[in-house]
């Protein structure tokens, strides 16, 4: 009996062991390409280089002066911040009209329609680059900012009313009973009781659907040619020469890119953590 115990922690513990190696390797490969942007940013490209992989010998702060001199980054991100802003809430508006229906009402074709709606999420964006270039470009809409945040809200919706739709069948009967007894009308059941529910969800839509906007490429590179309507990535290839690339210059410009994704996971952090526990409870 002894024996069959120290076995099973053996066992036990091999497994711990396994996991964690893999947990400190999945970290690792997670973790190095942001530490390498963060100190190629303080590097010069002649230590860069010389020393791809040492650690500088001086930390160039100037590095963020000087992309800023080169190149009008305050333009760049302030365009990528009217189209992440505008794509997030009207995803977010839309997805919860739509993910209501498909969860607390009952009509003909409701299941085909929720099917076929989520069905984009089997559509990749690039498939779709040429037709929505002729599409954009009869509604007069290509080199605007429009062009950007439609297509960004049509292939975010799928996963928004995904997500959406699975909380609000999660949500009991009887708060919506109760609220229809006192008087509210089913807008103002959504908008009263369902909608707030909604936050911790929300603010994971939110998320994922602002990181995914915010570093769109292609389509900021297809639809926009006036720079002063460019978008962050898109205006950090004004660094990419024809002969040299300043990686530096780029680093740079990717560690301030990154400040608007830092700051809307810590304000949104504690909803999706109460999104992820609520998930796990349920489950």
């Amino acid at each position: 009996m002894e024996k069959d115990l120290r076995l099973i922690k053996a066992r036990e513990m091999g497994k711990t062991i396994v996991a964690t190696a893999i947990a400190l390797v999945a970290l690792v490969v997670t973790l190095y390409p942001a530490v390498w942007m963060h100190i190629t940013a303080v590097r010069t490209n002649r230590d860069l280089f010389r020393q791809p992989w040492a650690l500088p010998d001086q930390i160039h702060l100037e590095n963020f002066a000087t992309a800023f001199e080169r190149s009008p980054i305050p333009v760049y991100f302030m365009n990528s911040v009217i189209v992440s802003a505008a794509s997030v809430l009207l995803i977010l508006l839309l997805a919860a009209l739509a993910a209501y229906p498909f969860a607390r009402l009952s009509f003909r074709g409701r299941d085909a329609l929720f099917y076929m709606v989520v069905s984009g999420l089997m559509i990749p964006p690039h498939v779709a680059l040429i037709p929505l270039l002729m599409l954009l470009n009869k509604l007069q809409l290509l080199g605007t900012r429009f062009a950007l945040i439609l297509p960004n809200v049509a292939f975010g919706l799928p996963f928004a009313v995904l997500l959406l739709r699975s909380f609000f069948l999660t949500v009991p009967q009887d708060l919506e009973d109760a609220a229809r007894l006192d008087g509210c009308s089913r807008a103002g059941v959504f908008w009263h009781v369902m909608f707030p529910l909604a936050r911790p969800t929300l603010a994971v839509v939110a998320t994922f659907s602002f990181v995914g906007t915010w570093n769109e490429f292609l389509f900021a590179l297809t639809f926009i040619q006036d720079r002063a309507l460019k978008t962050l990535p898109i205006g950090l290839m004004d660094f990419v020469g024809e002969v040299t690339t300043d990686w530096v210059l780029i680093s740079a410009g990717l560690v301030i890119a990154t400040f608007p994704v830092l700051l809307v996971y810590i304000l949104f952090q504690r909803q999706i953590i109460r999104s992820m526990m609520g998930g796990a409870l349920r489950g």
